[in-house]
């Protein structure tokens, strides 16, 4: 069987192993002008593997990147013995409770579809190994996934999602920890012992790499009836944990219901109750049609009316809405910010009773108008990974 990796598409190449001593055989259409480049990273890449096959590549404008994933996954393919490259990434890690109106799904099998996934103002970009990826292909992204997470800036924070733990996700964290995302989503989250596997693998993997053990956060992906019904237990299963997210079209297959608001209104709400006592984030469902821009803006007015601090998004288009969304509005934060004034103004003369226009301030109250002025601030402040 002829192994090859990637496709013909622009951004891509086709990488196939040859028989050994067959040497480095390369095309593109640009030969005098990237030809060079080209075979020099293939040649670094073949190096950094230890291995001496030789190998056909067939660019379609494939960043260097991108070309020494290819490589490497069609190396590996074809020499499981074959070195796995290592690089050291210089990313901080983010705050437990940053921002996260937004997270941004990009299917990692896909070069061109990555490319500048970084620039669209995401609160949270996330490289999908998940339901995007045909099985086949698996590999080969993760390879790809970790190889973008050493090249690429991201101001924001960058999520991978891996697959179920079940399925390959050890395989996945194994790769792409080495890229150090800033969290790793698990899909089809259904039991706190579910989370105990992704952490101790996480805690494994971070002292091997030398990184800050429990730096890397843990977004559970609520999507089956069982999920649903253990939300609360899964929410506080870890400190890694700092949000829940809920995906709505896996579980509505699930349950066997049609995706209407009334359908998923208990799942939603036990997401956000389960959120709020573990002291976490909840994150809405995508709402995955791109042409009804009015239809989107209600379903995250009716998800911020629910509890919720963010939505996914399958597409760059959606961020406005989303964002404006889920931003406090600026009588939303002045009412905060009275709140909050009042309060330490009971404190200032030793009064334990707050109140606000002839109306008792409780506890819960306040601590919600504090939360909200923090949350504005870190938006105005960029929200980004901590100093």
């Amino acid at each position: 069987m002829t192994i090859q990796v990637g496709i013909e598409e622009k951004g891509d190449c086709i990488v196939e192993p040859v028989p050994t001593g067959g040497g480095l055989d390369l095309s593109t259409k640009s030969e005098p002008l990237l030809g060079p480049g080209l075979r020099a990273v293939a040649e670094d890449t073949l190096r950094a593997l230890g291995s001496e096959i030789g190998i056909r590549i067939a660019d379609f404008g494939a960043l260097d990147y991108v070309l020494a994933a290819r490589i490497e996954a069609a190396v590996r393919a074809e020499v499981p013995e074959a070195a796995q490259i290592t690089f050291s990434v210089d990313r901080e890690a983010s705050d437990r409770d940053r921002p996260r109106r937004s997270r941004l799904y990009a299917p990692g099998n896909r070069p061109r579809l990555l490319a500048g996934i970084e620039v669209h103002g995401a609160d949270c970009v996330l490289l999908d190994l998940e339901d995007s990826v045909p099985p086949a292909e698996k590999a080969s992204a993760r390879i790809l996934v970790k190889h973008l997470l050493g090249e690429v800036r991201f101001e924001a924070e960058v999520w991978v999602r891996i697959n179920p733990m079940d399925v390959c996700g050890a395989e996945d964290v194994d790769e792409i920890l080495i890229g150090r995302p800033h969290g790793i989503c698990l899909p089809k989250t259904e039991s706190a012992e579910d989370i105990a596997q992704l952490a101790r693998l996480l805690g494994e993997r971070e002292r091997e790499l030398g990184l800050p053990e429990g730096s890397t956060w843990i977004m559970p992906i609520l999507e089956t009836a069982k999920g649903i019904l253990h939300a609360e237990e899964i929410a506080g299963a870890d400190p890694r944990i700092v949000a829940l997210a809920f995906g709505a079209e896996d579980f509505t297959r699930d349950v066997g219901a049609a995706r209407t608001q009334p359908s998923l209104l208990f799942a939603r709400s036990m997401i956000v109750a389960a959120a709020a006592a573990a002291g976490i984030q909840a994150s809405d469902t995508v709402f995955s049609d791109l042409e009804d821009e009015e239809g989107l803006a209600k379903d995250c007015a009716l998800a911020r009316e629910l509890g919720f601090d963010g939505k996914g998004s399958i597409n760059p288009r959606q961020l406005p809405t989303i964002h404006e969304t889920f931003s406090p509005l600026p009588e939303e934060l002045e009412y905060a910010r009275r709140v909050v004034a009042a309060a330490e103004e009971a404190e200032s003369v030793g009064s334990g009773a707050v109140a606000l226009d002839g109306k008792m301030i409780d506890r819960p109250v306040l601590e919600r108008a504090r939360r909200m002025i923090r949350y504005a601030d870190l938006l105005k402040a960029g929200g980004g990974p901590s100093a």
